[in-house]
């Protein structure tokens, strides 16, 4: 090459150079003024007034007795009119409600219950369906694990409840309702806690 070539290949290189410091800073924008921004965001709709609930410590009533004093009422009730329409009458035969079954309490101090056990299973997939068709139902239905001669089972509990005489009546039911013939037997807390 000649020193002309040589030469023009510099000044190229060197205005090459120039371009790409002074291009940059004559085109910065400095100089020009952004357009100015409107507001579209519309403003934030009314908040409606959450009103204030005080917190009240619910009631609780014993349906028994609350029956028992209904049915107290009415019989003063008819005994009131029965005694007015007939004067002769000295007396009315008046038959009390009956009682209910007062639970039993245990050493603990804590009432005896009561469950119906509707069977035992050796896949736990079967007992969890039975209880699935239970509690579609409404009832209070759950699993235990049981252990027997034949290996472990798990055991399909509905209840618990007070008194032996409702669990009874809760077997009858059972019976009726899944065609499972079920066996009353006596709720434990000491067995969940194994």
């Amino acid at each position: 090459m000649n020193t002309v070539m040589k030469q023009r290949l510099v000044g190229t290189v060197v205005i090459g150079c120039l371009a790409i410091i002074f291009i940059p800073i004559s085109l910065d924008g400095e100089g020009l003024t952004p357009p100015e921004l409107t507001d579209s965001i519309p403003d934030a709709p009314p908040m409606p007034l959450v009103p204030q609930i005080e917190a009240q410590r619910p009631e609780i009533r014993s349906d028994t007795l609350e029956n028992t004093q209904v049915t107290s009422r009415s019989n003063a009730e008819a005994e009131t009119v029965d005694t007015a329409t007939d004067a002769n009458t000295n007396s009315i035969a008046e038959t009390p409600p009956p009682a209910p079954a007062q639970p039993q309490l245990n050493n603990a101090g804590l009432p005896e219950t009561w469950t119906v056990r509707l069977g035992s299973f050796g896949e736990l997939a079967n007992a969890e369906a039975l209880v699935t068709r239970l509690r579609e139902r409404d009832y209070r239905a759950f699993t235990r694990p049981l252990s027997t001669s034949r290996g472990p089972l798990t055991g399909v509990y509905v209840g618990p409840v007070l008194t032996q005489r409702e669990a009874a009546s809760l077997q009858q039911e059972l019976v009726s309702a899944f065609e499972l013939e079920g066996v009353v037997i006596q709720f434990s807390i000491d067995e969940l806690e194994q």
